[in-house]
């Protein structure tokens, strides 16, 4: 199982919503490049994946898709922020291969939020924006080339399932860089 979203795994409560939502959700399939969450629409429901993954994506500037994220199989698939404070989504979650959901409405998922948290949601609200910001200023900190291997450290079976397209985009590098990246590392380890 890839471990992408740490705050998945780091805040234990979560487990809590996870298991009421296998117990009392709905398990529902999406199809490839199905929408889970549409950008723009006030987001509906909170799951968990029970196989497949998701794909966080926005549209860019100039018209194209941007792959922000990913959740992966017995991760929880949300746009936790502007779903419980009922805003409408700035990123679309999709299907990226046929994939089931073990999901609830979100105005279940708040209510078991609030009583999980007893009213306070700082632990999650910090531990989520720690994982964000660490994302974002690895962008400056890191080249694209240690961005790739801390990815493929970290979630080893990515490339089994994520097409190479997508980790291009979510490591903010054309197809072609990620290309030449994986053939200077495959050269670099055969001397």
């Amino acid at each position: 199982m890839v471990q992408f979203n740490q705050y998945d795994y780091q805040i234990g409560q979560l487990s809590a919503i996870k298991n009421y939502c296998r117990d009392n959700g709905d398990l529902c399939r999406y199809a490839k490049e199905e929408a889970f969450v549409q950008q723009g629409d006030v987001a509906k429901y909170l799951g968990v994946v029970e196989s497949g993954y998701f794909k966080y994506t926005v549209i860019t500037s100039s018209g194209n898709e941007a792959v922000v994220g990913f959740a992966f199989e017995g991760e929880i698939v949300a746009d936790f922020y502007n779903s419980y404070n009922c805003r409408p989504a700035e990123i679309t979650i999709k299907a990226g291969t046929d994939s089931s959901v073990s999901q609830i409405r979100v105005t279940e998922a708040k209510g078991l939020l609030d009583s999980t948290f007893e009213g306070d949601l700082s632990s999650i609200n910090g531990t989520l924006f720690s994982e964000i910001y660490g994302r974002y200023l690895e962008l400056y900190r890191k080249t694209p080339t240690e961005r790739y291997l801390d990815l493929i450290n970290q979630c080893p079976q990515i490339l089994d399932i994520v097409s190479l397209k997508d980790i291009a985009s979510y490591l903010l590098v054309t197809p072609v860089y990620l290309s030449r990246i994986r053939k200077n590392l495959a050269k670099n380890s055969d001397e």
